[in-house]
């Protein structure tokens, strides 16, 4: 197989061409609006935007992984994920998180200043695992960085390396920014509504994930066809 400066302008083509691709599977995807949207309005509503920010970057992370996994190995990962065991067991897991986080949000825990201060770090390392583990327990989220990268590597020509690898980088970074742009949106949302407003706007969003959770429980435990 060839570099790009071996093959000169058709290898070129053919990356640029994996570049647009990648952009466009990113961005379909990120402009989804999952639990992660959601739980995106509540945490940079009720901690800010440094919060949201850093659940955007956990879920980053998980992606990241994610992606790194697929190209390494798309089809033996593949074969696992599409195992009923593993997508009802990972379901669950991601249900039972998406329900918590949910319930936090309706019944949040009076805090005073002076430990709001105090724990300012570790609610940003808190909020960066709440994007890891809600994005890394979705069944769905392995299932397209895999469809994604088998795809890439179906159509991947022969004598241009690195196809599959551009491919996923950008649909990567797509996601980040898609994701970085709602936690965005929703901290000038936030800055324009008044506090009991912004309360509401929370517990509305918590009560969304608590739906939602539930609704991917049951499909999980297979009590809802």
């Amino acid at each position: 197989m060839g570099t790009i400066s071996q093959l000169g302008g058709e290898a070129f083509n053919i990356v640029i061409e994996a570049i647009i691709k990648g952009v466009l599977a990113g961005l379909a995807y990120g402009l989804l609006l999952g639990p992660l949207f959601f739980l995106g309005i509540q945490v940079t509503l009720k901690r800010g935007l440094r919060d949201g920010l850093a659940l955007a970057g956990g879920a980053f992370a998980s992606d990241a992984i994610l992606a790194a996994g697929s190209w390494w190995s798309s089809a033996r990962l593949l074969v696992l994920v599409r195992q009923e065991f593993f997508q009802s067991a990972m379901g669950t897991v991601g249900a039972l998180l998406i329900i918590g986080f949910g319930i936090s949000a309706l019944w949040p825990q009076k805090e005073k200043a002076t430990d709001i201060l105090l724990a300012t770090a570790g609610k940003r390392r808190y909020s960066f695992l709440k994007g890891f583990a809600l994005n890394m327990a979705n069944p769905s989220n392995w299932l397209f960085w895999l469809g994604l990268a088998t795809a890439a590597r179906a159509e991947a020509p022969a004598n241009v390396n690195h196809y599959t690898l551009v491919f996923l980088a950008c649909a990567l970074v797509m996601v980040l920014a898609t994701d970085v742009s709602k936690v965005v949106l929703a901290g000038k949302i936030g800055m324009r509504l008044q506090p009991g407003i912004m309360k509401k706007v929370v517990r509305v969003a918590g009560g969304i994930l608590v739906l939602v959770g539930l609704w991917l429980l049951g499909k999980s435990l297979n009590l809802i066809p």
